[in-house]
């Protein structure tokens, strides 16, 4: 079977807060009228070519209080700049109809979002559904209960196949009775399982793993939490 390639090695292993850019402070000063201007500037590409979709972001724009115009318009500023770089040829830009509405709740969320690094995220994910790759609509419902935490945990996880010897093989009690967890067999660095781990695990990004046998008693409440295919496509998804 063909797994998702590993992208842990092209990425911040610390987290994407330590990549993520605050966003400036000049970002909410701009007038409402430059702001307009440059949203409609900005989605011209998209809305000229598809009259009806064109009339649903501008109203769903129009709704929106001016904080949050400003913001998703530096949102879709930054986005666009990422998808034109991937693209070999410049400004081409490519909307799939089929993601049409994720993207506008994508420019929603966005909208509203100011930590760095889940701004960062939506960015990305609004630069890959631009270029109509490594995005699915069901990761834009997912990123609205995505923390900082879930990310910066996701991304220091390994795949299974990098995870070591094991003992006891996948686990079949509840994880309720976890306790910590590692990363793989050689972490002798205990963490405290937490809301995140199981958040992770509820969506299907991340799964757990009995550590060899002999290392810690299974009393101690302690797993293996790796990284599934799932996860690091949607590592993929949300990732420049």
């Amino acid at each position: 079977m063909c797994k998702d390639k590993d992208i842990s090695e092209g990425l911040d292993l610390t987290g994407f807060g330590a990549v993520a850019k605050a966003i400036p402070p000049e970002v909410y000063t701009q007038s409402a009228n430059t702001i307009i201007e440059t949203f409609n500037k900005l989605t011209a590409p998209i809305t000229e070519t598809t009259s009806g979709f064109g009339r649903y972001i501008k109203q769903k724009f129009d709704n929106m209080v001016d904080a949050e115009k400003a913001l998703a318009t530096y949102t879709v500023q930054n986005a666009i700049a990422k998808a034109e770089a991937k693209t070999t040829k410049s400004g081409t830009l490519i909307i799939s109809t089929v993601h049409q509405k994720s993207f506008v709740k994508s420019i929603e969320e966005a909208s509203k979002e100011t930590d760095p690094t889940l701004h960062e995220m939506w960015e990305n994910l609004l630069a890959n559904q631009l270029t109509n790759t490594n995005s699915h609509p069901h990761f834009v419902e997912i990123l609205p209960h995505f923390s900082p935490e879930e990310a910066n945990i996701l991304m220091s996880l390994f795949p299974v196949d990098e995870i070591g010897e094991h003992g006891g093989g996948y686990l079949s009690y509840s994880v309720e009775s976890f306790k910590h967890w590692i990363r793989n067999t050689d972490d002798t660095q205990l963490k405290e399982w937490n809301y995140s781990c199981a958040l992770l695990l509820e969506f299907k990004f991340a799964d757990v793993m009995v550590p060899k046998k002999g290392q810690y008693k299974y009393d101690d409440g302690v797993t293996i939490l790796f990284k599934t295919n799932a996860g690091n496509t949607f590592l993929s998804a949300v990732s420049q």
